[in-house]
């Protein structure tokens, strides 16, 4: 059954629970009726995710084999689909947040805790131990997840390794770049079906609604659940979407053979899991203290822009794919270029001094058959402005890559590359800089695709007190700029010093917070 008909939901909830049941149920028959096999509804269906104590988090948490699972997994059966519920669930220790993924004979087919929670969630929920299993069902192999598990990479990237064709994320957002940005960009760079169901409507008890405003500077308007319940095909494509207010059922038809064509399509590098130790390690530095506030950066798009970077007074060059540095580099300026020495595809950083390091590229990949992909890491240099490393060949098109430089305290990542669908640069590109809060300085040679961007982290986390504009609705989407039409370079400044600040909410360290369980299965498998 490689076609299956999936429906992502979206609906308010509010602090009585008998009254979120009817609406699950409501809503059940409502996807049911478009002929929907596999129902995905968000995050916190039984309750609002905030909590006067712990004991009412307690009280108002599910038993599995109580009243509420219940009601749903017969509605289920009824209907003979898959319904994915995320609810919170009393254990043993403390309260999840779990998917539970219900089948048409109206059981509990699997679990799947929330591996990272997100701000005021630590307060009074804990995450799992275990990362989610990857489920055999009638049409294929699913994984799910919730929400800040798919603001970085792990989770996602977890499941589609383990062997999962699509993916469900059961969401509880407000902000406006879970849709345009982390939703979308699991599908592309996992090559994967993802079905994103997210709630509407408010996301803060009425009487708690006050204090969340004083508290994060923002309209309370902006803390209403961001909508968009959408499905999105492996090349990143949405067939269905739905709109950020109302409740809404948004159904598509997908074939689950899209995904071995999308890969043969476009071929991502082969994995090297023995690199991928770190991303379950507890070590994880952080960048230089004493890392610049604003670089003056540049790409080149042909070697004819060279000149033109150092005319404007840039001091960090990246240059396309086997552009070498030149022979002579100004007094203060570093370059990043990349050669060919043999099988190795090698990228270089240079300065006045000469060669400063030298990065192999780390995976072999279909584009570059000649190269063996055989380094052995990230390598880092520390510079006057803060830690550098460099990305080469399609090493950035796996998100290990970015990852294990952030680890390693990079504030910049220099990336030489080939991007060949938009989706390189809008998605993966900016995710890239925006789960792991690093600047990137991209180059690549003119083609279809420009390639050159110069991206920096956001400049202020969700509780920032020194806000300089409105809350724009969005937590974690860094500043791009791209290089224009028929242009050979792109110039600008970045922030290496914001690669500093890790923290999308309180207490939510995007990179020391990080899922090491869906980390530990990526270097293992």
């Amino acid at each position: 059954m490689p076609q299956v008909t999936v429906a992502a939901v979206q609906f308010a909830t509010s602090t009585d629970v008998t009254e979120n049941l009817a609406t699950c149920l409501r809503m059940i028959d409502a996807a049911a009726a478009t002929g929907a096999q596999l129902i995905v509804l968000p995050e916190f269906c039984n309750h609002l995710s905030v909590y006067d104590s712990a004991e009412h988090c307690h009280s108002v948490a599910l038993d599995l084999d109580g009243p509420f699972v219940d009601s749903c997994a017969r509605r289920a059966r009824r209907h003979q689909a898959y319904v994915v519920l995320t609810v919170t669930v009393r254990r043993p220790d403390g309260v999840t947040i779990t998917n539970l993924l219900l089948d048409p004979r109206g059981r509990v087919a699997a679990e799947a805790d929330k591996q990272t929670l997100m701000g005021n969630e630590r307060d009074y929920l804990r995450s799992g131990p275990r990362v989610a299993p990857v489920i055999e069902t009638a049409f294929g192999r699913i994984g799910m997840y919730s929400c800040m598990d798919g603001v970085t990479c792990e989770v996602p990237r977890a499941l589609a390794v383990g062997g999962a064709l699509l993916l469900t994320n059961s969401l509880n957002s407000f902000a406006l770049d879970e849709a345009a940005l982390h939703v979308p960009v699991r599908a592309v760079e996992n090559q994967v079906f993802v079905v994103a169901a997210n709630k509407v409507g408010p996301l803060v008890p009425a009487h708690l609604l006050e204090a969340f405003v004083a508290a994060l500077d923002i309209p309370a308007a902006a803390l209403d659940g961001a909508g968009e319940s959408q499905i999105v095909a492996p090349d990143g494509s949405v067939p269905a979407k739905a709109p950020r207010s109302g409740e809404h059922v948004v159904s598509a038809t997908v074939d689950l053979t899209e995904v071995d064509r999308a890969r043969a399509a476009h071929q991502l590098p082969a994995r090297r899991p023995q690199l991928y130790a770190a991303l379950a390690g507890s070590r994880t530095l952080t960048p230089p203290s004493n890392s610049a506030e604003t670089l003056l950066a540049g790409a080149a798009a042909a070697p004819s822009g060279v000149a033109k970077l150092l005319e404007a007074g840039a001091s960090l060059l990246v240059l396309p794919e086997f552009c070498e540095p030149p022979a002579t580099i100004p007094h203060g300026v570093t370059v990043v270029g990349t050669r060919r020495d043999g099988s190795r595809h090698l990228g270089v950083v240079a300065d006045a001094s000469g060669v400063l390091l030298e990065q192999p590229q780390l995976h072999h990949t279909a584009r570059l058959p000649w190269a063996a992909g055989d380094g052995d890491g990230p390598a880092t240099l520390d510079l006057p402005w803060g830690r550098l490393a460099v990305a080469i060949g399609d090493d950035i098109a796996l998100p290990e890559v970015a990852r294990l430089a952030a680890l390693a305290g990079v504030n910049v990542l220099a990336v030489c590359h080939r991007p060949t669908r938009p989706a390189d640069m809008e998605l993966l590109l900016a995710e890239r800089a925006a789960e792991n809060r690093l600047c990137i300085v991209a180059a690549s040679p003119a083609g279809p695709t420009a390639g050159c961007a110069l991206i920096s982290p956001p400049a202020y986390s969700l509780f920032a007190t020194d806000r300089a504009q409105p809350f724009d609705g969005t937590i974690n989407v860094p500043d791009l700029l791209r290089i224009g039409p028929g242009q050979d370079h792109l110039v600008g400044p970045i922030h290496p010093r914001r690669a500093a600040q890790r923290e999308v909410s309180l207490r939510t360290d995007l990179v020391a917070g990080r899922a090491r369980a869906a980390a530990a299965r990526l270097a293992g498998s």
